[in-house]
C-alpha cells in the first residue's frame, strides 16, 4: 500500500512495527505484531476483550530525531481502532473496525516517546460479528500533527509510518477425546479489499512458522507462557491447515502443508469494491502431542503483491 497522502506533510511522528525500527516498516516480516499497541482486558488478559468492564490499551507513538512538524501544529493525535481477528481493516466499514476514541497528545521533543493509555467500555450483549464483542480482538492505531487529516477510507497499512497493528491470537484447542488425542482447530477470520474503487485479485495465505524470528518468538511467548497447558512449540507441522472461504468455487488453491520445510495453504480470489468477507481458518491437530503449539501467519497481498494485512494464529493442543 502506498502512505496517506493526508499525513505525508508530518515527517516527525511515527509507530512501529517492530521494536527499534524508527518507522520504517519491514513488510517481508510480521509487521501486525507492534509493541505499540497492547490490549489487557479486565478478566481475560492480553489481547481480549470483555464487555462492560474497563479494558486497558496502550498506545505509543514516537518523534524522529530531527523532528519537524508542519507548521501550525499545536499537539498530536492518536486514532484506535478494534477489530475482530482480521487481516486487512478499513476505518469507515463498521463491520470491519469500530473507532474506540481518539485523543490530543502534547508535542514530543524530538527522539521522544509517549504513552497513552485508552480506556474501553465494550458494550454487552453485542453479537459476535460486532468488532466491539467479546474474546480476540485486533488493533490498529495511527498518530499525526493535529493539522492533518487522515484518509477516511484506508489505513495504508503497512508501509504508513504513521499506523501501527497489533493481531495476534492464542487459540486452545480441544474437544471430545482431547485428554488422549487433540482433534481440529478453527478461528473465525475477517478482512476487506481495502480499494474501495475498483475490485482486485486477492491472495490469502497461511503459512506455519517453524522457525520464529526474535520478534515473533518473544510476543509469542509473552502469551504461551500464561496459557495453561502449554509445553513446547511444536518443532513438525500438524497433519494439515487450510482457509475456508464460501462463495468462491472457482478460486486457485495452492497446498503445501505436507511439505515439511515450509508448509503453505494459498489460495486467489476477487474482491469487489470494499468488499468484506469472512474466512474459516482450520488446522488439523490429530495426533499432536498434548501441550504442543503452533505458530500459523495469515497474510493478506494485493494484485501487485503488496502486503495488506496480517494475522498471526497460535494454536495449542490441550
Amino acid at each position: 500500500m502506498p502512505n496517506d497522502p493526508g499525513l505525508a506533510a508530518d515527517t516527525c511522528t511515527y509507530m512501529e512495527a517492530v521494536a527499534g525500527d524508527g518507522g520504517i516498516h519491514a513488510t517481508s516480516g510480521a509487521w501486525w505484531l507492534s509493541p505499540d499497541l497492547q490490549l489487557v482486558g479486565s478478566i481475560s488478559g492480553p489481547d481480549k476483550a470483555d464487555p462492560g468492564v474497563d479494558n486497558t490499551v496502550d498506545v505509543t507513538m514516537h518523534a524522529s530525531a530531527d523532528c519537524k512538524l508542519p507548521p501550525g501544529t499545536e499537539s498530536l493525535t492518536i486514532d484506535l481502532y478494534v477489530a475482530n481477528p482480521s487481516l486487512a481493516m478499513a476505518p469507515n466499514n463498521s463491520a470491519s473496525t469500530t473507532h474506540i476514541d481518539s485523543i490530543g497528545m502534547p508535542l514530543l521533543a524530538s527522539g521522544a516517546s509517549q504513552t497513552h493509555q485508552f480506556h474501553w467500555l465494550p458494550p454487552t450483549g453485542l453479537p459476535a460479528a460486532d468488532p466491539q464483542s467479546p474474546g480476540h480482538k485486533c488493533l490498529i492505531a495511527r498518530c499525526y500533527a493535529d493539522p492533518m487529516i487522515p484518509n477516511n477510507t484506508s489505513f495504508f497499512a503497512p508501509d504508513d509510518r504513521h499506523v501501527a497493528q497489533h493481531n495476534i491470537c492464542i487459540v486452545p484447542c480441544a474437544g471430545p477425546g482431547a485428554a488422549r488425542r487433540p482433534v481440529g482447530c478453527g478461528l473465525a477470520v475477517t478482512t476487506i479489499n481495502p480499494d474501495v474503487r475498483k475490485p482486485q485479485r486477492t491472495k490469502l495465505r497461511a503459512t506455519l512458522d517453524l522457525e520464529p524470528d526474535k520478534h515473533v518468538l518473544a510476543v509469542v511467548m509473552r502469551r504461551l507462557k500464561k496459557t495453561k497447558g502449554f509445553s513446547r512449540l511444536s518443532p513438525v507441522p500438524p497433519r494439515g491447515f487450510e482457509l475456508q472461504l464460501t462463495g468462491f468455487p472457482k478460486r486457485k488453491i495452492t497446498d503445501r502443508t505436507k511439505d515439511k520445510r515450509a508448509p503453505l495453504y494459498e489460495t486467489e480470489i476477487s474482491l469487489d469494491a470494499g468488499q468484506l468477507i469472512g474466512i474459516n481458518f482450520t488446522a488439523d491437530l490429530r495426533g499432536a502431542k498434548l501441550g504442543d503449539a503452533y505458530i500459523f501467519h495469515l497474510t493478506q497481498h494485493g494484485p501487485e503483491g503488496q502486503p495488506q494485512g496480517g494475522l498471526t494464529v497460535v494454536m495449542v493442543a490441550i
